[in-house]
């Protein structure tokens, strides 16, 4: 065996400071990269756009200008040297050149119609006092031209020109552009510096493999003399299963291994439950039977068991209630947004009914009946719209239950829905409708009844 250590820590210790220097948190460099692309690409996709352009035809304009040779090579350079997929290099400058020709064609289609309409002479004159000059004025208006456009493919490509600068100055400073750079950014650099490390660690590897192996150097004739046997093929092989066996042989593990088994002293029971109650019954008397042993101080006799059934249950019950969850958390945004129509139709009902409000208080009627009158409508339409939905709910259990006994055969699964909870369901909805018509019923009965009865 020739090794020389020093050499190896030599080798070890410059490819450590080769990695060391590897590690790196400045992303100027992948930032920069990005960067001059990004301003290439968007300024020659703007100078290719001469004729009018819409938002609808940013996408083909800027996929088409992706697929050329061109910028799939400056893409492919970059992959090379960051390592990242050229794709993703593609999608992140699609998303970014979009945004910039959308800013374009919306300044273009909002500023060519004012520059048309800006190139139009509009004559005026002062207000027209006597018949005479009435008809003067009419006269002159037939024989007045509209003044001719001057220039105007001259002002729309000055205009166009403008337009490309403020838009690239303003695109180029928004908060979108920087955070998808500096994201891309630290990507490339965090890639980059893996495959630097990396490389280095496969040369490092690679250099004390070859090191190593030239190091050993094995006489044959030595190990030829040491070793003598005389076994048959098949001694070998059971001398050798019988040293790579680590475990200590007894009578009961030999006959384990040839496939006996004492029934008095079983290794593990599995039990078969027809139905649940049944399973857990029987785990209530298993942990009745271990809390007694340990009472007792017969720790030894206490029984292991692994609830296979209970595990997958609860599995299920997690991702049910997981769903459960998400569909209570939409119920709550459908609550709360027809309250808030309810509240809106009020208050509709209130403005509508100005007049109404205003015969009642001239007749007597205190702002506690005209408040009480409101929360009773929305009294009333909470409990017909709960008790509707109700009957529509209950309606719809049986044929739901059919497709389900259809679909899962003898399985007992059924919809059920107890009385309670539509009990339940009918005073909450009473209670949304009644807090949603509360502010319109405050605002009729705060109506003054004068300009009430003003209103038509």
């Amino acid at each position: 065996m020739d090794i020389d250590p020093k050499q190896i820590e030599r080798e070890t210790q410059r490819y450590m400071g080769e990695i060391s220097n590897s590690i790196t948190a400045d992303v100027d460099p992948a930032k920069n990269a990005f960067e001059s692309n990004l301003n290439t690409f968007g300024k020659e996709i703007l100078n290719s756009v001469t004729d009018e352009i819409s938002t609808s035809d940013v996408d083909g304009i800027v996929n088409s200008y992706l697929s050329r040779s061109s910028q799939s090579r400056k893409l492919a350079q970059l992959e090379k040297e960051y390592v990242i997929p050229k794709e993703s290099f593609k999608e992140a400058y699609a998303g970014l050149l979009k945004g910039l020709l959308q800013v374009y064609a919306s300044s273009y289609e909002s500023a060519i119609p004012m520059l048309n309409q800006g190139n139009q002479e509009i004559q005026t004159k002062g207000e027209i006092e006597t018949e005479n000059e009435i008809a003067n004025e009419l006269e002159n208006q037939e024989n007045k031209t509209q003044i001719p456009i001057v220039n105007l493919e001259e002002q729309i490509s000055a205009m166009k020109k403008e337009l490309k600068s403020t838009a690239s100055t303003a695109f180029y400073n928004s908060a979108i552009v920087q955070q998808t750079t500096d994201t891309m950014a630290k990507a490339m650099t965090e890639a980059k510096m893996k495959k630097n490390i990396l490389t280095m660690v496969g040369e490092l590897t690679g250099n004390l493999s070859s090191h190593f192996a030239s190091a050993y150097n094995v006489d044959q004739s030595v190990f030829e003399d040491v070793f003598s046997f005389n076994l048959g093929e098949d001694e070998i092989t059971r001398v050798i299963s019988s040293m790579m066996n680590q475990k200590n042989a007894t009578s009961k593990s030999n006959l384990l291994s040839l496939g006996y088994q004492d029934k008095e002293e079983p290794t593990y029971i599995s039990f078969y439950f027809s139905s649940f109650d049944g399973k857990e019954n029987f785990l209530r008397f298993i942990d009745k039977y271990n809390e007694k042993v340990k009472e007792d101080g017969e720790d030894d006799k206490e029984i292991k068991y692994t609830d296979t059934t209970g595990i997958l249950m609860g599995s299920v019950k997690t991702i049910v209630n997981a769903v459960t969850y998400v569909l209570i958390a939409f119920i709550s945004i459908s609550l709360i947004v027809s309250s808030i129509m309810i509240g809106i139709i009020t208050y509709i009902s209130v403005y509508e009914r100005t007049k109404e409000i205003g015969i009642l208080r001239a007749m007597g009627a205190s702002k506690h009946n005209i408040s009480s009158i409101f929360n009773a409508e929305t009294f009333i339409i909470g409990l017909l719209s709960g008790l509707f939905g109700i009957g529509i709910t209950y309606s719809l259990i049986p044929p739901i239950n059919s497709v389900l006994h259809h679909f899962t055969g003898n399985i007992p699964l059924d919809v059920t829905f107890y009385a309670h909870n539509a009990i339940f369901l009918i005073i909450l909805s009473v209670i949304l409708t009644l807090i949603g018509g509360l502010i319109p019923a405050k605002a009729a009965a705060k109506r003054d009844p004068v300009i009430a009865l003003r209103t038509e």
